[in-house]
Formats: structure tokens, C-alpha cells, sequence
């Protein structure tokens, strides 16, 4: 990616991958966008450490996990002799976002949490979430999924803010069979009513 962002044109054949070719326009950012990593697990903290920019944790670790991971990232980033401060901490997370906490919470139970009870309590393992967890809104809503209306939304938001350092949040605001109409309504408030309380 690196040299596609700031060579001319790139010519590359690796065991998995052939890149022949460049990348029209090239970026604005000098030398080149910021490269985040994601992912989890020894080996993604250590390559997200050794060749990116940053790591940016999915949206399904509680807030302990993060804040172990970042630790970690942090450690495998000194130990690859790389020392340069970093500014900015991504974070995903699921939201849904209504006029209403009440409505948000139906929102969540009809589109969340049926996949999350069927493919992380229905057998599927997922190493950060088991059935207990998966099964239980509240317990998802404590600190990994942000849900409610702006009111509860933004204290939520502040405590990864205060607890994590996130300075960019990029939210999962759409899931399967969701109405559009809500989507959009939705877009509006996180822009009308979350946002100015983060400027």
C-alpha cells in the first residue's frame, strides 16, 4: 500500500499477492494516508506495531480488552524501536442511535441480537464473547455496543473517550433488515445531536 501511495508505479510478486501497476490519483495526504491495522491476537498487535500507523480494535472487546490491547500495541511499537507519539485512537463499535432509548433497545434486540444469540451463543466460539454475554443486551450495552437515544448515547461515547483516548469513532450503524428510514434518521442524529458534543 505504501508504495502504491508514493511510487509512481509498483511492481511486486509474492508468494500470496502480485501487484503490477499504480494508483490513480494519488493520495492528497504527503507521504500517505495513515495506515491502521486491525485485528486481534498476538501476531496482528506485533504486525500492527512493525508497519502501520495505528491499531484499531473491532467493535466486539469489552473495555478491558481494549485497553490491554493498546497496552500491548504500545509495547510491541517500543519493542520494534519505533518511538514516535501517537495522536490518534480509532475505535469501532455497533450503534444504534433513535429518538428514544426505548426504541433504540427494540432496534437492538430485532437486529443485533438475533445474529449475536445465533452465531456467538448457537456454537459458534468467538474468543471475547461467550453465550452468556451474547444472550444478555445489557450486558453487550456496558461496554461494547453504544445504544440509546443522544442522551444516553453520549456518555457512553465519553467514557471510551476518558477511559481508551479514542479520538476517531467509526460506527457499525446498519444491520440486516433495518429499515432505511431509520438508518437515515439516525445519520441525522449523530450528526445534529451526538457530534457538537464532542467538538
Amino acid at each position: 500500500m505504501k508504495g502504491l501511495w508514493t511510487e509512481g508505479s509498483v511492481s511486486f510478486k509474492g508468494r500470496y499477492y502480485t501487484v503490477e501497476g499504480r494508483l490513480e490519483p494519488p493520495p492528497v495526504t504527503k507521504p500517505h494516508p495513515p495506515l491502521w491495522i486491525g485485528g486481534w491476537g498476538d501476531l496482528t498487535l506485533q504486525r500492527a506495531a512493525r508497519l502501520a500507523d495505528n491499531w484499531i480494535p473491532g467493535p466486539t472487546a469489552d473495555l478491558k480488552r481494549l485497553i490491554a490491547g493498546k497496552k500491548q500495541f504500545l509495547e510491541n511499537r517500543k519493542a520494534a524501536g519505533r518511538t514516535a507519539p501517537i495522536t490518534e485512537w480509532p475505535l469501532t463499535r455497533d450503534l444504534i442511535i433513535a429518538d428514544t432509548d426505548r426504541k433504540a433497545r427494540e432496534l437492538a434486540e430485532e437486529h443485533i441480537m438475533v445474529a449475536y444469540r445465533k452465531e456467538y451463543a448457537g456454537g459458534w466460539r468467538h474468543p471475547f464473547i461467550d453465550a452468556s454475554v451474547a444472550t444478555d443486551l445489557d450486558k453487550l450495552m456496558e461496554d461494547r455496543f453504544i445504544i440509546g437515544g443522544p442522551d444516553q448515547c453520549i456518555p457512553k461515547i465519553r467514557r471510551f473517550v476518558e477511559a481508551y483516548g479514542i479520538t476517531h469513532l467509526i460506527c457499525r450503524t446498519f444491520f440486516p433488515g433495518m429499515p432505511h428510514a431509520h438508518i437515515m434518521r439516525e445519520l441525522e442524529l449523530v450528526a445534529k445531536e451526538v457530534m457538537p458534543a464532542f467538538r
